[in-house]
């Protein structure tokens, strides 16, 4: 059975999901998901060049009225979703708000530092109750926990605030693929958070009733246990599947969207050493994908391959 691919999710601390729905049989239109597993077979197949997957509202998903194709979310789909007031929102204008906005802002959040790598580090908001699902959806290895705020207005704030100071909020996928395994240690990526903490504090100096919102002591977390990412024994192969790719082998770590799976072994070394293919699962949105068992391998584009391999 092919599937639309609508997203990937952390589900909960330990689980991870493929969203999407059925596109033929009795499954056409279905939506459901695919739960994945640290130990686990997979196999899939990118069977389609990308179109839109369609759009979430109130819980319940939609087909893309347009049929719109060339990318996983069209303009039309992305404007019912609504998602402005997470992605765009600096907490002061509210002039692109919809009605309705603010209340999915309601309620207690946090302002926190995530650090990817040494010296990769962006600030963020989330609420209280996802303050763990954030950081793993993202990949984040270490988080420093700065502020508590009465609401998500008060979080944008400080947030936009310690960015004009020239700080990231965001750090792209591109450069995440490249620290899946980080070389720094949790003594180390905790100095390095408080230091940059300590230094940013006085973004806030010219609205000093933020300060009240800064927790007496910063909590900090390393998160490296989640992603099993320690386990392999080697750095893995991030690779971009495209139409009629296809790869195979066992589910071994996970960080953020990214998904390393082990391929085979290869023969005539002891031990024999595997090989580790990572993907960002957040490619396969907008794709057609089947999940059939093939055996444990890579199938790309061979000049591509060989040069990886």
């Amino acid at each position: 059975m092919k599937v639309l691919v609508y997203d990937f999710r952390w589900k909960n601390e330990n689980a991870c999901a493929i969203e999407g729905a059925g596109t033929s049989g009795n499954f056409e239109n279905k939506f459901g998901r695919k739960p994945l597993a640290i130990g686990e077979k997979i196999s899939l197949e990118i069977c389609s060049p990308v179109r839109c997957a369609g759009s979430v509202e109130n819980g319940i998903w939609k087909p893309c009225p347009k049929n719109s194709t060339g990318k996983p979310k069209c303009d039309y789909c992305r404007a019912i979703e609504g998602n402005f007031v997470f992605t765009a929102f600096d907490g002061f204008n509210e002039s692109s708000l919809a009605p309705g906005d603010l209340e999915k802002i309601s309620g207690t959040h946090v302002v926190y530092f995530a650090l990817f790598e040494k010296n990769l580090v962006k600030i963020g908001v989330s609420k209280l109750e996802r303050k763990i699902m954030r950081q793993l959806e993202q990949g984040s290895h270490a988080t420093l926990f700065v502020a508590e705020t009465p609401d998500g207005i008060a979080a944008r704030q400080i947030e936009s605030l310690v960015r004009k100071s020239g700080f990231a909020d965001k750090i792209k996928s591109s450069e995440k693929q490249n620290f899946l395994r980080p070389e720094i240690s949790a003594d180390a990526a905790e100095t390095e958070l408080r230091q940059i903490f300590a230094e940013k504090k006085s973004a806030l100096a010219e609205s000093p009733h933020f300060e009240n919102f800064l927790l007496p002591e910063p909590e900090f977390f390393c998160w490296e246990n989640f992603y099993h990412t320690r386990e392999i024994s080697a750095a893995p192969h991030v690779v971009k599947l495209a139409e009629n790719d296809w790869i195979s082998g066992e589910i071994v770590a996970w960080k953020g969207s990214f998904v390393v799976i082990r391929t085979n072994f290869e023969t005539g070394k002891n031990p024999p050493a595997a090989e580790f293919v990572a993907i960002d699962a957040k490619n396969l949105r907008g794709h057609e994908i089947e999940f059939d068992e093939k055996p444990a391998g890579l199938k790309m584009e061979a000049a591509l391959q060989n040069s990886l391999f």
